[in-house]
């Protein structure tokens, strides 16, 4: 029934993932964002650095899930929970607690393992128009879990076409498995129509991983099973100076977790994780004048995650565990308001007001005393002061008021743009920043055979103070060349860092701490050169990290530093609608101290997890006007999981014990695509 009610809130199909664009060059100079503006402006126009992922390069890539889109980004990195199926982000040295994720400006509710992370996965590929990536502190503008920076993935509203129907199917390999109960198999319809002053949109997709057995016996699965339904709708209506739409976004997830009777009397403990979530949004933008804008948003999130147990026997029975912890049902609800004014008295200087009010609450067997609940309010204003052509000034401050923890008096922002040339911007910023800890941090305890994992009510919030800046050229070299370049550099101070440790006073669990002092700083370099025919970028960052867990661990190494580099090379072929795309990423080894215990013994020591090189391959034919065929090579170098040097740490699945799981070897994967317009 629960899948039945997804289906049919998803009826109302959105628009093609696989849509074609014009000149590249004049797309890319005229590209326009939307994240943290007053406005849609230009790229080249923000005082932010951001990087932005266009449909095009999504549509090269032919992703399975959206981590097939970012893992080939710098300073983006990833993390496998195999128990829960979950994955884990960090930006810039810090984790995926510290990154904001936002769909058309909602943050989602709805963090899970022991990293408190969001998953990305559970997000619809084929949706997405565009992703924009923000580096850097937004802590003034987005508040908490902005530390990092801020992923805002912008889904896909209209078409410029009356009617439009797309589908997509893609078939795919597990590393060398693939037939009846194994591989990856996605599809996905959807569709835009426009009347008058309306526009509406939906569509619904089913992916199927039929998990990695590789070495696993019997009825075990090395990469467990994940299958997902996902649907959207969205309503819109614009006229004249107002522009308002109705969203909803929905997620039914089941991974399965299968284990193998001890013998023939004793039964096998199965599990299913049951992820659902119901989101909600509503925005409208209403132009009074030259002048004046007021834009407003409300969303509301319901999230589930259930934990059902039932017992294999030999023979083939199955029953419901009656065991205790071994079923459970948590429940999340978020509520966001916000809402903003830009007045811009005058050419040379704007403001923008806004209030920001999120609520989280959580109920369930695993969440401590029962039910528990954070309020969040904030008001903020941010002005942009253009005293000169060449400079851009926005300075900004957030008020806060929490329900659980004093936040500082004010929070502040300053970001500045100043054009040294007409081809070349320096961007330069400052923040303070401030996190409360998450309910799960908390008041979430799991219990299972793979978890241990307590929640600390006393933890402390985190401060931080980061600077970055950034170099960035644009240049038109001919009519059809353009090049871009970019040199940025980071550095982030955080006070009260929340980390994965493990308990002291019992070294099989794990709970949340605080680490005393937490550093990283890094640089990034990368250049781009865009054509309508040829794709090719090459980027390359160096991030260090530090982390002192304790006041008496001073005399510990500062930074402990890593490496990445990426590649992305691709020509088209457009007489005969073909082009071949190379995605290369090279994550170099991550040293960090970690606490670990050792013959019950609790220590800081060194780690590292050693590099390794992904790389994809991907090939796309049009076929007919409505139709393209996509097919191509994932992981090239064929790699599965990463040596680490913490083995012995501990035990469990998220100890630092043994390799450290990343992917499931090389694969092969083929599509379909269908495309058609009104």
């Amino acid at each position: 029934m629960r899948r039945i009610c997804v289906v049919l809130a998803a009826l109302l199909p959105a628009s093609s993932l696989f849509a074609q664009e014009d000149s590249v060059v004049s797309k890319k100079l005229n590209e326009v964002i939307v994240t943290g503006q007053y406005k849609p402006q230009s790229l080249k126009s923000s005082v932010y650095q951001v990087r932005v992922i266009s449909n095009q390069q999504i549509v090269k890539q032919a992703p399975s899930n959206l981590q097939d889109v970012l893992n080939k980004q710098l300073n983006i990195r990833f993390s496998q929970d195999l128990a829960t199926g979950g994955s884990d982000i960090s930006m810039m040295g810090l984790s995926g607690q510290n990154v904001k994720i936002l769909i058309d400006g909602v943050p989602m509710i709805g963090r899970q393992g022991t990293s408190n992370e969001i998953n990305i996965n559970q997000i619809d590929v084929n949706s997405i128009d565009r992703i924009e990536i923000v580096e850097g502190p937004m802590s003034v503008v987005y508040g908490a879990d902005a530390l990092a920076g801020v992923i805002n993935i912008i889904t896909k509203k209209t078409s410029k076409n009356k009617l439009t129907v797309n589908a997509r199917v893609q078939e795919e390999t597990v590393g060398e498995e693939y037939g009846s109960g194994q591989g990856i198999h996605n599809q996905y319809v959807g569709a835009t129509y426009n009347y008058k002053n309306w526009y509406v949109s939906g569509g619904f997709g089913h992916n199927l991983f039929e998990g990695w057995k590789d070495t696993a016996k019997g009825r075990e699965l090395l990469w467990h099973k994940k299958d997902q339904l996902l649907g959207n709708a969205m309503l819109g209506y614009r006229k004249g100076k107002l522009n308002a739409y109705y969203r909803f976004d929905g997620l039914d997830e089941v991974i399965t977790n299968p284990a193998n009777p001890e013998n023939s009397s004793q039964p096998a403990l199965d599990q299913d994780y049951i992820t659902d979530r119901g989101m909600h949004q509503l925005q409208a933008t209403y132009n009074f004048n030259s002048r004046l804008t007021a834009n407003a948003l409300a969303s509301y999130t319901h999230f589930t995650r259930q934990v059902y147990s039932t017992l294999y026997y030999a023979n083939g029975d199955v029953r419901v565990s009656t065991a205790p912890g071994t079923q459970s049902i948590s429940t999340f609800n978020g509520t966001t308001f916000r809402g903003t004014v830009v007045y811009s008295p005058s050419q040379f200087v704007s403001f923008q007001p806004g209030v920001d009010v999120n609520i989280e609450s959580g109920e369930g067997e695993r969440i401590k005393t029962g039910t528990q609940r954070i309020e969040d309010y904030a008001f903020f204003i941010t002005s942009e002061i253009k005293p000169l052509k060449w400079l851009n000034i926005r300075p900004g401050l957030r008020f806060i008021n929490n329900s659980v923890y004093d936040a500082p008096p004010v929070v502040p922002s300053l970001n500045t743009r100043i054009s040294l040339t007409k081809d070349l911007d320096l961007r330069l910023a400052y923040a303070r920043g401030f996190r409360s800890p998450s309910l799960r941090e908390l008041y979430y305890d799991f219990h299972d055979a793979n978890h241990n994992i307590v929640g600390n009510p006393d933890l402390k919030a985190e401060h931080s103070n980061s600077f970055t800046a950034s170099l960035a050229l644009q240049k038109k070299l001919t009519k059809d060349y353009l090049l871009t370049t970019t040199l940025s550099g980071f550095y982030n101070d955080v006070d009260n860092l929340i980390g994965n440790v493990v308990d002291a006073n019992n070294p099989a669990v794990f709970t949340y701490a605080n680490i005393e002092k937490y550093k990283t700083v890094g640089g990034t370099l990368n250049g781009e050169l865009h054509h309508n025919r040829i794709t090719a970028s090459v980027g390359y960052s160096y991030t260090g990290r530090y982390n002192q867990y304790r006041e008496d661990d001073k005399s510990l190494p500062t930074f402990k530093f890593s490496s990445e580099i990426n590649v992305v090379a691709g020509y088209s072929f457009p007489k005969i609608g073909f082009d071949a795309n190379l995605f290369y990423k090279y994550t170099g080894k991550l040293p960090s101290y970690q606490q670990r215990t050792i013959n019950n013994v609790t220590e800081i020591a060194l780690t590292e997890v050693e590099g390794y090189h992904m790389a994809d391959l991907s090939l796309n034919k049009k076929l007919f006007k409505v139709l393209t065929l996509n097919a191509g090579i994932r992981n090239l170098f064929d790699v599965t999981s990463l040596a680490n040097t913490g083995a012995g740490v501990s035990t469990g699945a998220h100890s630092d014990s043994g390799p450290s799981p990343l992917a499931y070897g090389r694969s092969y994967f083929a599509g379909l695509v269908f495309n058609w317009s009104k």
